[in-house]
């Protein structure tokens, strides 16, 4: 389940050779001056360091597959250990040592476990520590192995007695040399036998050839020395960047601040170019880990920044209520993201910076295909009054380590936990092993998003695999989930949720004329009855509302026309102008499903500015008549209910 390649820019990462370092760009060595070997990994290049926590799973990996001791051989303390995430249906790396990708560490979806897959430069390494699954070829068999044939039973010498079906093995010509790695289709008896057909089935392959191996003794303040030229040029030009986007823009100064490594760089970047002239915005979602709010507490005060934070504290059970409501958020259905981070941060600038503001966020290319798309500086509709630019939209995650290890900055504690990426930790963008590692770290916050999924897995009357292997995360499968189905041997009712809350629809019927004016009418039916009052609140958007809750009624005078509205679902459209009647139906249609989902999330605060015409308390959006002049501007707005309702 392999995805397609994804070239997300430059790959930036070249190795010193003499010095056994990393060397940012394949720029000179500045230790010793030579020029860096291009290091051959995957798109799409985001390579980075491994933490003591993703060290010891790797070697406890390799030490399961290849016997006790193994691992440590493989990836030793005292040199640097990168990582490279390459593209899969779940999560796998590329471990880089001494400048080669010695094989691939991954989180098999179907197993739900790790698996160790050798590079032939790693199968070497394997082999000098004493790897214990191995088989041996005959002599004629050496050639076609070397260019890329399966291997046969009867060219099998002998193999180590404990293979299994399906594992990883090195393959050796008769002179012990290793000339491939590869997946035994059978176990060791199958393999003894000698009968025809294949045995392994090979991943890696060449000819035999010298181990190779650097010498030891590196640590990051050395890699830090190495590469202090070329951070310096980045830092440079993130400077002149946000120097550049201050004077262009004459509003207040900020930068997004997630408690993130992104975050706390772009935060290092500002501090640098503009001094504490400048502002945090921190929006706690009501589901971050406990830790992100401390340390970015802890870390602000560190750098004298804590007078600056602005934060907004989002209610904790916002996100638990919009579960409740419109069911589990997904991939495909981000509802979660307007209500507890877009909207909030759109709050949060209309309370403090009415004019909006200029934000500085920590947004790379080589995190995903759309923030490669981005353009450095742009607006997010959904955040109106912001103007974000990205001064590290070129670092890859190296670039950002590293000048947090040179300005000796303490960074987020989530990521010794094994943990990638900070964020919300119910978030679906989430792999399926960031999951199990919430469970085995954070066990209390499984089981709380385990009970809610419960929930819906009972209403929706799916089996239990639809946790456990997180199909909970898409409305609808993508291609890679469908594949994982089958070979789950589950049926494909899962592949689509049932709608969770009946989406508002309505249908228009034929339009009207009065023999005795010139008035037309059009009468539109939606499929559920009207919550009246909050619908009377919304329609004040429109016009002069008269509201008769007795007998279930709203009357909107509007220019040259007239709306009214029935508990019942229907509403009627009265005007002399035709052609404005489908329009007017698509505003008070926009107005009846806005006040019926409405969710408090404050994401259209910002496009009621010009009249400060809302008010949102406690989790309630009220439109207040005397001030709004009614522009319908704010229909505009992007809105979470017209999200989920779409």
């Amino acid at each position: 389940m392999t995805k397609k390649t994804i070239y997300l820019g430059k790959i930036k990462l070249g190795w010193c050779t003499s010095c056994n370092l990393p060397i940012l760009d394949e720029a000179p060595c500045e230790i010793c001056g030579s020029l860096a070997e291009k290091v051959q990994i995957s798109p799409p290049g985001d390579i980075r360091p491994s933490f003591k926590k993703e060290l010891q799973l790797i070697r406890k990996v390799i030490d399961e597959q290849y016997g006790e001791g193994i691992g440590k051989c493989l990836i030793p303390d005292d040199k640097i250990i990168l990582l490279n995430k390459v593209s899969y249906s779940d999560h796998m790396d590329e471990i880089i040592v001494d400048g080669k990708v010695i094989g691939n560490i991954r989180f098999d979806s179907f197993s739900r476990s790790w698996q160790f897959f050798p590079k032939l430069i790693g199968a070497r390494r394997l082999w000098k520590a004493g790897c214990s699954k191995w088989v041996k070829v005959d002599s004629g068999a050496v050639k076609p192995i070397i260019h890329g044939a399966n291997i046969l039973g009867p060219g099998i010498i002998n193999c180590s007695k404990d293979i299994k079906e399906g594992e990883q093995v090195i393959v050796l010509s008769p002179e012990n040399e290793v000339i491939a790695t590869g997946t035994a289709k059978k176990n060791a008896a199958g393999m003894l036998m000698k009968s025809r057909g294949m045995v392994v089935k090979p991943r890696d392959y060449g000819p035999p050839g010298e181990l190779f191996l650097l010498k030891g003794g590196q640590n990051w303040e050395k890699a830090i020395e190495a590469n202090k030229g070329i951070l310096q040029i980045y830092e440079q030009d993130a400077v002149n960047f946000i120097r550049s986007v201050s004077k262009s823009y004459d509003k207040p100064k900020t930068v997004a601040f997630s408690g993130g490594k992104d975050s706390l760089v772009t935060l290092l970047l500002a501090q640098r170019t503009l001094g504490n002239n400048f502002w945090i915005l921190f929006v706690d979602t009501g589901v971050e880990f406990k830790e992100t709010s401390e340390y970015t507490h802890k870390v602000l005060k560190k750098l004298g920044l804590f007078e600056k934070l602005l934060e907004k504290k989002v209610d904790p059970n916002t996100f638990w209520n919009l579960c409740e409501k419109f069911g589990p958020p997904g991939r495909d259905y981000r509802i979660c993201c307007k209500s507890v981070k877009l909207g909030p941060t759109s709050l949060l600038i209309e309370e403090n910076f009415p004019n909006g503001c200029v934000t500085f966020i920590g947004q790379r290319r080589y995190e995903s295909e759309a923030r490669a798309r981005e353009k450095k500086v742009s607006v997010n509709p959904w955040v109106s009054k912001q103007i974000s630019a990205t001064p590290i939209q070129d670092w890859t995650a190296l670039h950002v380590w590293l000048y947090i290890f040179q300005q000796k900055v303490p960074y987020n504690p989530l990521y010794e936990k094994g943990l990638i990426r900070i964020g919300c930790w119910p978030c679906p963008a989430s792999k399926l092993v960031e999951f199990e590692t919430l469970k085995k770290e954070y066990p209390a916050l499984w089981e709380k998003l385990r009970k809610q999924l419960e929930k819906w897995r009972k209403k929706f009357n799916f089996p239990r695999e639809w946790i456990d292997y997180g199909f909970w995360r898409w409305k609808n499968l993508p291609d890679g989930q469908l594949k994982l189905l089958k070979e789950l041997e589950l049926s494909e009712t899962m592949k689509t949720r049932p709608i969770t809350k009946e989406k508002l629809r309505f249908k228009i019927k034929e339009m009207q004329s009065n023999s005795k004016s010139e008035e037309r009418s059009l009468e539109v039916e939606f499929n559920s009855a009207f919550d009246m009052e909050q619908v009377a609140n919304f329609s004040k958007i429109l016009g002069k509302v008269e509201y008769l809750p007795e007998i279930g009624s709203i009357h909107i005078n509007l220019k040259d026309s007239t709306c009214d509205i029935f508990q019942n679902g229907n509403f009627i459209i009265r005007t002399k102008h035709p052609e404005m009647a489908k329009k007017i139906c698509g505003y008070v249609a926009s107005i009846v499903i806005r006040a019926m989902r409405c969710v408090g999330c404050g994401s259209c605060i910002a496009w009621f500015s010009s009249c400060n015409a809302v008010s949102l308390k406690e989790g309630k959006l009220k439109i207040i008549a005397d001030r709004c002049t009614h522009c319908l501007k704010c229909l505009e707005a992007p809105c979470t209910a017209l999200y989920a309702n779409s």
